[in-house]
């Protein structure tokens, strides 16, 4: 079980996403697709046994997307070894989403390339 992670492992659970993107969308209910896909990510960190200290729960005043960025964050924070900013690895991922879906697509879970 993976206590820590470095750069290369969380762009690969990023990527991991990304080719998972049409399954892991098709369940993502009333959550915009940004949310959609940062949540996969945020359990795909659980899974690999990434600590999950400071649940999105705990931010549930703020949007959706933005929560589970602020949780992935921290997890990264206390478990990147060496320590690394998963903020534009992060974004990569958002940003290669909404050029898929198109401009608004993504906004209103409209994205019928998806």
């Amino acid at each position: 079980m993976m206590t820590k992670i470095n750069s290369e492992q969380f762009g690969e659970i990023c990527n991991g996403v990304w080719r998972d993107r049409a399954a892991v969308l098709s369940g993502r209910g009333l959550l915009s697709g940004e949310a959609t896909l940062v949540r996969a990510v945020f359990w795909r960190l659980c899974k690999a046994g990434v600590n999950s200290t400071g649940s999105s729960e705990t931010y549930s005043s703020q949007p959706t997307v933005l929560a589970y960025q602020v949780v992935v964050g921290r997890m990264l924070e206390v478990n990147a070894r060496p320590a690394f900013d998963g903020a534009p690895i992060l974004q990569e991922l958002l940003d290669r989403y909404q050029n898929e879906a198109g401009p608004g697509d993504w906004e209103n879970g409209t994205a019928g390339a998806i």
